[in-house]
């Protein structure tokens, strides 16, 4: 017995495996290597250095939630400032309170959520990257340096930073890229790209301002949706500065113009891009501005009536989306009833969509969604970053998918695709 143990010794320190890995290499799921890690520090450290090598690859996970955390003991009065962060896995149902954080996650100063990081802005107009998971944080520029600041930015900047900065998203992963990316947000009306190899803030072409929603694809291409549906693609993928290679401004859907112009007072419509394996998605949320217990929207003039002292507490909620896919060749937005076997996440995130096998816990042909209605989520200290739950295209009903019955979450929960690095 002595005799086999040394040759088995002897055989994996030439062949210059650990054991670990091993392991590491078998094991499912991205979750599972978060509790690898947990075990103890040598653990820990192997599994670092097999995620930061050419052997990994992760697979398509199903995003997770970052949102506040709230204990059953803590008491109403308790400051909420101070419950701390949770992570909420969809595929089990259950919160990790185990979270890397950092201050600025804290004071809800997140303005993107995008390939497991987290995009950050001080209150100085400091930039940064910082992911939850493993802690990593890139620091990437200064707003205030290097782009037109007047006294009204710096206290946007200082109060309501997403109204400065509505969204912004990184290029790809960013520990393994570093030298070709960079955060690439809209900043007011303009589209802005910032690479970590030198911090410069570099002001896009953008013809159709100001714009909605932006999102980066595999392979270094950045597309930006405007308020008037149109579309512009720029290629990163080169050592000079990034090159537009489509402006295309379809006709804008009917539906939806006909939707948004009759109850301009009862909703609200965010615009959204996603980019599925085949083609561009343009996704309209239609949020009612204040809508009742039973779930209809009602005008704020009927808040209060004659025998109110207070008017109702009537939170804006999400009630109905539209969904358009792009046809290039005919340029306009076609028209989706399904989204097939695909599952849409939208928010302050980074706008994906992946297929329901690779998204356990979720339902096909459904759109995720969390609060993004930056100009209200601060209004009123009874709501805000409440709006969130899954809309399902075939039963046309939005449904809950956190039991919480908190009007008001603070900070405001988004969407984080698992990521280690």
């Amino acid at each position: 017995m002595a005799n086999k143990r040394k040759r088995d010794d002897a055989s994996s320190s030439e062949l210059g495996i650990d054991p670990l890995e091993c392991i590491l290499r078998k094991l499912p799921s991205f979750l599972d290597v978060l509790r690898f890690k947990r075990v103890c520090r040598s653990w820990y450290s192997v599994a670092e250095n097999y995620v930061s090598g050419p052997c990994f690859s992760p697979s398509s996970q199903t995003p997770w939630l970052l949102l506040p955390s709230y204990e059953e003991d803590w008491k109403e009065d308790d400051d909420k400032e101070e419950r701390g962060l949770c992570f909420f896995n969809l595929e089990e149902k259950k919160e990790y309170r185990d979270v890397s954080v950092c201050r600025e996650v804290y004071e809800g100063r997140c303005v993107g959520s995008s390939h497991g990081w987290l995009i950050l802005l001080d209150k100085k107009g400091n930039l940064s990257v910082f992911n939850p998971f493993s802690g990593a944080r890139i620091q990437v520029g200064s707003l205030i340096q290097d782009l037109e600041f007047t006294y009204v930015d710096a206290y946007t900047l200082g109060e309501h930073p997403r109204m400065l900065v509505s969204k912004a998203v990184v290029m790809s992963d960013s520990k393994k890229n570093k030298h070709k990316d960079g955060v690439v947000m809209i900043y007011g009306r303009k589209l802005v790209f910032c690479p970590y190899n030198d911090g410069r803030f570099i002001e896009l072409d953008g013809a159709h301002p100001p714009y909605q929603d932006i999102i980066c694809s595999s392979a270094h291409m950045v597309s930006a949706l405007s308020e008037a549906g149109s579309v512009e693609v720029w290629d990163f993928s080169g050592e000079c500065f990034p090159t537009k290679i489509m402006d295309m401004t379809p006709s804008f859907p009917l539906k939806t113009a006909e939707l948004v112009r009759s109850f301009t007072d009862l909703y609200s419509s965010h615009f959204y891009l996603v980019e599925t394996c085949r083609e561009l998605l343009f996704i309209v949320r239609f949020i009612g501005e204040f809508v009742d217990g039973d779930g209809k929207p009602v005008r704020e003039g009927d808040l209060l009536s004659d025998e109110d002292t207070q008017p109702k507490i009537c939170p804006y909620k999400t009630l109905l989306f539209h969904v358009y896919r792009l046809d290039p060749h005919e340029e306009k937005w076609v028209e989706m009833e399904s989204l097939g076997d695909q599952v849409v996440f939208v928010g302050g995130n980074h706008s994906i969509s992946l297929r329901v096998e690779d998204c356990p816990g979720c339902m096909k042909d459904s759109i995720y969604f969390t609060d993004s209605y930056w100009e209200r989520v601060d209004e009123d200290y009874s709501y805000g970053g409440h709006d969130m739950g899954y809309y399902s295209l075939r039963d046309q009903i939005v449904k809950p998918f956190y039991d919480t019955q908190l009007w008001k979450m603070k900070p405001i929960p988004f969407w984080v695709m698992p990521n280690p690095w």
